[in-house]
């Protein structure tokens, strides 16, 4: 008996393959998305944190030479609703000048942006 094998066409295993191929392209495709996603959102909450250290500081500096000390606070403004600071001013070898800390947190602690800036007494 003589088999008669066509050379057109596919068979069921190379359909499989090619439906293996393509789902775990698809996986790898969604894994970055959801990566990608993630870096956003923890870059966009990074610069929310600088903005706000950075306006802590513009605030010290229009109310001039500070005191030495710690604060410790939160944001009370709703856009930027879950983060929190604390401010360190310290003394520097000069008299005239002093060290001025801000670390902003989110995600209750577990992340932080920290500022530091020199301010001189006019």
């Amino acid at each position: 008996m003589k088999r008669h094998q066509s050379n057109s066409g596919t068979t069921l295993l190379e359909v499989l393959i090619a439906v293996a191929v393509a789902s775990i392209a698809l996986i790898s495709f969604i894994s970055l998305v959801i990566t990608s996603t993630d870096i956003e959102g923890h870059a966009r909450k990074v610069t929310e944190a600088t903005l706000i250290a950075d306006d802590k500081l513009k605030e010290i500096e229009r109310t001039g030479f500070p005191e030495t000390g710690k604060v410790t606070g939160s944001i009370d403004d709703e856009q930027h609703e879950g983060f929190t600071y604390t401010l360190t001013v310290t003394e520097t070898p000069i008299a005239q000048v002093r060290q001025i800390d801000i670390e902003v947190f989110w995600e209750k602690g577990k992340r932080s942006v920290n500022l530091m800036t020199l301010i001189v007494k006019e």
